[in-house]
């Protein structure tokens, strides 16, 4: 017999450590470096979305990109298409000075 609620905290617990792991997958996979990949971007007629970033008391971007907004393992970048079209695009967010990268869309 199970204490009550058990089952409950097992699912808890189980999607959790799915919820965990999966930024953990995205690292393993081979993606593009997003300085390269935001010049591509810019290449080809798409703009940043600097208004979308966080910024400092002072107004300077708290980020590296002023179109980017981190958590602890991902981050969001929002761009404008050449007609204005909003993407948003998911990054792998870079340790100790690294990189971001782009996460499988």
């Amino acid at each position: 017999m199970t204490a009550p609620g058990s089952k409950l905290i097992a699912a808890i617990v189980g999607i959790c450590g799915m919820g965990c792991l999966l930024p953990l997958v995205a690292l393993g996979q081979s993606s593009q470096g997003y300085s390269e990949y935001r010049q591509s971007l810019i290449a080809s007629g798409w703009k940043p979305n600097a208004g979308y970033g966080l910024k400092t008391a002072g107004g300077k971007s708290l980020y590296k990109f002023p179109e980017v907004v981190c958590g602890p393992t991902l981050c969001n970048a929002k761009w404008r298409d050449p007609q204005g079209r909003e993407k948003l695009i998911t990054l792998i967010r870079g340790q100790g000075g690294a990189d971001h990268r782009v996460a499988p869309q």
